[in-house]
């Protein structure tokens, strides 16, 4: 069966661009070449002209190895502001009024203007949940232009909780899957059951390289993590005891919410090979399986692919190449 049609997903973040393409072979598709490089301006928004003109050469530089009509890059959630709501089932006319009506409420809050969107998140017997977004325009205008100039005909611009909860859609996970996203230009949780998007929350904290370097030293000079974690966070420096926090307060949100449904599983993504640091103590505390680098295995990839180095890396990118 020869491969067809092919899709490119860019996660464009502060440290790595990472690119995914997936073609369909068959009625399936398969994530067919993956890139990683470095940004060369440690940023997502790029309003100077010498920014511009970095990041376009990056994207450049992508479009020459994988040219694609069907490009969807993603919009760091720190640039993004996000609402959750539930509607009345209603026809699509009466739908599309009552989405305008909410999304006037991101004016109270945005000082610029801004482009909203919506994403029909479920159907449910007597109601709808939709995840509401806004940017300001002035960003998603430069991304546009950026990518134009590029060579690229972006098929959408896209958030990251939606990508994620895509990834794990397509994994075809059916567990209650909590994905904490640490790197700099995000720094969320995205709760996904079935597939779907619960829950997503930005989280509040000043989380870094130090930080990380600061949990793997303490995890390696304690051979009793257990009996620390038991007696509660006291040993963790500020900064990490404040992820932690934050972290247990969304937990705990969510089992209210939920009915007492609780995390089945995390995937940790953001930080690379220092996420490993992460997981004993996310792992214990929260008591739940936790998956970090290459222990988290995609099932639609093809077979003479080989991903050096953190698999979690292309989360994100094969998230937006799967909107296509």
């Amino acid at each position: 069966m020869l491969f067809r049609a092919s899709y490119l997903g860019i996660d464009l973040g502060a440290e790595k661009i990472n690119a995914a393409q997936l073609v369909n072979k068959g009625n399936n598709k398969i994530i067919k070449s993956l890139y990683q490089m470095e940004n060369p301006i440690g940023d997502t928004v790029f309003s100077k002209p010498k920014e511009k003109a970095a990041i376009r050469q990056c994207l450049a530089k992508i479009n020459k190895k994988f040219p694609s009509n069907n490009v969807v890059i993603g919009i760091s959630s720190k640039l993004a502001m996000f609402r959750h709501v539930t509607l009345p089932l209603l026809n699509k006319k009466e739908l599309k009024e009552a989405i305008f009506w909410e999304m006037q409420e991101f004016s109270t809050v945005l000082n610029s203007d801004y482009i909203s969107d919506y994403e029909l998140l479920e159907k449910q017997k007597d109601t709808y949940r939709v995840l509401l977004v806004a940017v300001p325009k002035d960003i998603i205008l430069d991304y546009i232009e950026v990518a134009g100039d590029a060579g690229f005909f972006l098929k959408a611009l896209d958030v990251y909780p939606l990508a994620n909860a895509r990834v794990l859609r397509a994994q075809k996970k059916t567990d209650v899957t909590a994905i904490i996203d640490l790197s700099s230009c995000n720094r969320e949780v995205t709760i996904v059951d079935d597939g779907k998007i619960v829950f997503n929350r930005n989280l509040n904290i000043s989380y870094n390289s130090t930080t990380s370097k600061e949990i793997f030293n303490m995890i390696s000079t304690n051979t009793n993590l257990t009996d620390h974690t038991a007696s509660g966070l006291g040993f963790l420096s500020p900064p990490y005891k404040n992820l932690i926090l934050e972290i247990s307060r969304t937990f705990n949100f969510y089992t209210l919410q939920s009915k007492s449904r609780q995390i089945d599983e995390i995937v940790l993504i953001g930080q690379g090979s220092e996420l490993q640091h992460c997981k004993d103590v996310l792992k214990r505390i929260f008591n739940t399986k936790v998956y970090t680098g290459k222990e988290f295995k995609y099932d639609f990839i093809s077979k003479n692919l080989v991903i050096d180095g953190n698999h979690l890396d292309f989360f994100s990118a094969i998230g937006f190449a799967l909107r296509g």
